[in-house]
């Protein structure tokens, strides 16, 4: 009886270490970047994508007001002048303090 549980506790815990190293890696990448320009209008905010972060392809994902990724090279002329105005106008909001 006590083998059993030895056997029990050792698949265990192999089961959590490959659950530790496999985890849930799984990053949300841009596979492919859009040339088509993207309406200031329809843009909430944007993040940068690095190949460094374990992405295949730089890129920028910009966010839209329904929460969709659409995602742009990050050197486009007007990506660029996509993302200063998004930080122009971000830079220019007071956050709530609660009042």
């Amino acid at each position: 009886m006590q083998r059993l549980h030895l056997l029990c506790l050792s698949l265990l815990v192999q089961r959590c270490i490959l659950n530790v190293y496999a985890g849930n890696n799984v990053l949300d990448c841009c596979l492919r970047t859009s040339e088509k320009p993207i309406p200031r209008r329809i843009v909430q905010d944007y993040r940068m994508q690095l190949v460094q972060d374990g992405c295949d392809i730089p890129a920028t994902v910009f966010i839209t007001a329904r929460g969709k990724r659409l995602c742009a090279p990050p050197q486009a002329p007007w990506v660029l002048r996509l993302r200063e105005k998004l930080d122009a106008s971000s830079a220019g909001k007071v956050p709530n303090q609660g009042n």
